[in-house]
């Protein structure tokens, strides 16, 4: 009976076990060569350090007074966004001095912990340093400008509003006293007249004094000039705040808490170039390519005939023997 022979194309692990062994020094050259300049070459660039800093930013609650005046303010997290974006524009550039401020600086607030983080890089651990203070600095004082802009936007409205009430309580004040000078102080009224007057809601003192009218008036003049004296007093202390910026700082500093959490420190190592890992991405990069250029080649060099088996020989032919 005779046997099929098994396929010549098929590999067992074996045959790739071979491969590998005989190109065992190529393969580990390759990967030892490649891990050795990558790690070469990342010991020449040049080192990017990065320092970084944090704040605690956080919002108290003011009296009735100071609310009006901070009424309104951006929230925290616009104001550290549209900081971010500053970045991305040349508006920063002189103030940070650098061409492209994204590609050194960078921020980010987290608004569930109200903490405001801060980066910067240098091409020492001094430089990163210095940067990020100045980072730091700069967006300390673009909160403070950006709550002052709103404090006094707020205080002109809040002037406008304090002149307009003293003005009508004062134009109101003329006409009550031009009314009381045109009504006598007393008249003869009765009983039945003041009740009349207190089933209408009347308060029963004008209701009952000598002249209801009389006394209703003068209980209008006194409301006015209460109102006049608040509106006077609202102007006067909204008008010596607006002259004032080192009280609106005050009260900017009494409402938004700003509290340093990290302060900038150098850095120990670089971020930027980082020789041992690049040598290790480059060491399996290398594995992996001399691994597959070594079974390419195998797979694309031609073949050799194997012998064949001793047994499987077909036996020579018998020669006749010559009598």
């Amino acid at each position: 009976m005779n046997e099929t022979p098994p396929p010549q194309d098929e590999i067992s692990l074996r045959d790739l076990y071979l491969v590998l062994k005989r190109n065992a020094r190529i393969i580990l050259a390759i990967t030892l060569g490649a891990a050795l300049v990558t790690y070469a070459v990342s010991m020449i660039l040049p080192k990017t350090y990065r320092s970084q800093a944090s704040l605690s930013l956080s919002v108290t609650g003011q009296p009735q007074l100071s609310s009006q005046i901070l009424a309104n303010l951006p929230s925290l997290s616009g104001l550290t966004s549209s900081f971010q974006d500053l970045l991305e524009t040349r508006e920063l550039v002189q103030t940070l001095g650098v061409a492209n401020p994204a590609s050194r600086y960078q921020t980010k607030f987290d608004e569930k912990t109200g903490v405001w983080k801060f980066w910067a890089k240098g091409s020492s651990p001094e430089e990163a340093k210095r940067r990020v203070e100045r980072l730091l600095a700069t967006g300390r004082a673009y909160l403070e400008s950006r709550l002052t802009q709103t404090v006094n936007a707020n205080l002109m409205a809040l002037l406008a509003q304090a002149r307009i009430d003293a003005e009508g309580a004062q134009t109101a004040l003329q006409e009550i006293k031009k009314a009381l000078a045109n009504t006598p102080p007393t008249i003869s009224t009765d009983a039945a007249t003041a009740s009349a007057l207190e089933s209408q809601g009347v308060s029963p003192l004008v209701a009952r004094s000598p002249s209801p009218a009389y006394a209703s008036l003068k209980l209008q003049e006194a409301n006015l000039r209460s109102q006049l004296a608040q509106a006077q007093a609202r102007l006067e202390t909204y008008s010596r705040l607006a002259q004032n910026p080192q009280e609106i700082r005050v009260l900017i500093g009494q409402s938004l808490q700003i509290q340093p959490l990290a302060n900038p420190s150098e850095p120990l190592r670089p971020i930027f170039p980082r020789p041992f890992l690049y040598a290790g991405i480059a060491a399996v990069l290398g594995l992996i390519l001399s691994v597959f250029w070594v079974f390419l080649a195998e797979a694309l060099s031609p073949r050799q005939p194997e012998p064949e088996p001793a047994g499987l020989r077909p036996a020579p032919p018998a020669q006749e023997t010559v009598r």
